[in-house]
């Protein structure tokens, strides 16, 4: 959220977007320890959009809000019988929107390409 604050208050400076990807990152890695593993899949869809966009000032606002409102509501849900239903639609459909972004940011890029389409090795 705080990360997510700076981005929209002062734009996809390196210092905003340092902050957002080592919270995505540390969120990716300790989900499962805090256990809420569902949220893995999309904290890495975050990162890889970071990770893989050329010009992160082209990264949409909106983007990063979809995945940060995300793994809010999947945290938030968590409790739910249906949490692993609903935390594996919100993370395909991100990862449909975050790779068509990639697709179009790295068309000039074939190698960039390859890397991008790769399978995840997050479960989700």
């Amino acid at each position: 959220q705080f990360a997510r604050r700076g981005i929209v208050e002062s734009g996809f400076t390196k210092s905003n977007m340092d902050a957002l990807f080592h919270a995505a990152h540390d969120i990716k890695g300790e989900s499962a320890t805090f256990g809420f593993p569902l949220i893995a899949a999309t904290a890495d869809s975050l990162c890889r959009l970071i990770e893989h966009t050329p010009d992160a000032g082209r990264i949409p606002v909106e983007l990063v809000n979809q995945h940060v409102d995300a793994v809010r509501a999947i945290h938030r849900e968590y409790s739910r019988s249906d949490a692993a239903a609903l935390a594996g639609m919100l993370n395909k459909r991100l990862r449909e929107v975050t790779d068509e972004f990639l697709i179009h940011e790295n068309r000039d890029s074939p190698e960039a390409l390859e890397q991008i389409m790769g399978p995840s090795i997050i479960p989700g």
